[in-house]
């Protein structure tokens, strides 16, 4: 027989699980939305190596067939002067705004803003978790506006000495996803946790369905079992949540990570860089069910990694080209 505690933390995962399949047929509904417009253009961000700079491919057939601009449009110049993990929004106000990790060890993050994005702004640091004392690292950042609050929201990793002692592992990362937000991006809110899963996590990517929120994350990695961490994902009503984690992974098997969603039409498309291999992995879904591996039908960039998509006006594209 077992024991009491242990038969009620079964009986909670069971009522979790049963609750995370009932937003199944919301998302069905939800995900049915009109095809990218004509005259607009996909951009996929990414960087090379281990981060020399901004990179820029484009797709004008929905994201299956992706070109490389074939230029580093920002180069660098804050905190550790690496760029990894470029991830742009263009806000209501039309000016796109970019985040991204300058350094292994870095506490805080790099943001710049531009209008076509060729010409930018001073790059600057933002010092989100200087003040959090055993801050070991701030990756991956992304940002996604709020409407309700008329706020950005960024969204990062972090691994913070004495915090989740549960999950810490001798010689691993213990990483959390957490956010602050901001305006203006002069003035932030104070840094805090925006989703515990139970287990260390990064990549934290956010897409709103509808009226809600689907943020996907690479599950870090366990080498002691023997098991690569999977791609994850969790459903909140609001961008700050709370997320309830979904009972099934959407990618598990090879090394992934840098998680990235966009929709065309019906479908949903989940790009993923299988980094240890040095290609990327691409997955369609129409009722977040099902996931289908469309990766031998996708032509990305030979060398990029881990970015994000973002849908452009077209003559924005063609000033994009031509400045190449």
């Amino acid at each position: 027989m077992e024991p009491a505690s242990k038969t009620y933390r079964a009986m909670g995962r069971r009522v979790r699980i049963a609750a995370a399949m009932a937003l199944f047929p919301w998302l069905c509904a939800a995900t049915a939305r009109p095809p990218k417009a004509a005259g607009e253009t996909m951009v996929f961000t990414s960087f090379h190596g281990n981060g020399d700079g901004l990179h820029l491919s484009v797709s004008t057939d929905g994201g299956h067939r992706w070109r490389d601009l074939d230029r580093v449009f920002l180069t660098p110049e804050v905190g550790g002067r690496l760029l990894r993990d470029p991830h742009i929004l263009r806000g209501p106000d039309g000016v796109y705004r970019m985040v991204w990790t300058t350094g292994w060890k870095d506490k805080g993050i790099g943001y710049a803003s531009s209008r076509d994005l060729i010409h930018w702004s001073a790059q600057r640091y933002i010092p989100v978790m200087e003040g959090v004392p055993g801050t070991n690292n701030a990756w991956a950042p992304e940002t996604v506006y709020d409407p309700a609050s008329r706020a950005y929201v960024i969204t990062w990793s972090s691994d913070v000495d004495g915090r989740f002692p549960a999950t810490r592992r001798s010689g691993q990362m213990n990483n959390r996803t957490y956010y602050v937000t901001t305006k203006d991006f002069a003035t932030f809110s104070t840094p805090g946790v925006l989703i515990d899963p139970g287990f260390d996590h990064i990549d934290t990517t956010i897409l709103r369905v509808g009226s809600r929120y689907v943020a996907v994350f690479k599950e870090g990695d366990n080498q002691e079992r023997g098991r690569w961490g999977p791609i994850q994902w969790a459903v909140a009503d609001r961008v700050l949540g709370p997320y309830r984690l979904m009972p099934k992974p959407l990618v598990t098997g090879e090394r992934a990570e840098g998680p990235t969603l966009v929709t065309d039409g019906d479908r949903t498309r989940l790009y993923v860089d299988y980094y240890a291999n040095g290609r990327y992995g691409a997955f369609e879904t129409r009722d977040w069910r099902t996931w289908r591996d469309v990766s031998d039908a996708v032509r990305l960039v030979k060398g990029q990694r881990h970015g994000t998509v973002l849908t452009i006006p077209s003559h924005v594209a063609k000033a994009l080209e031509e400045a190449h």
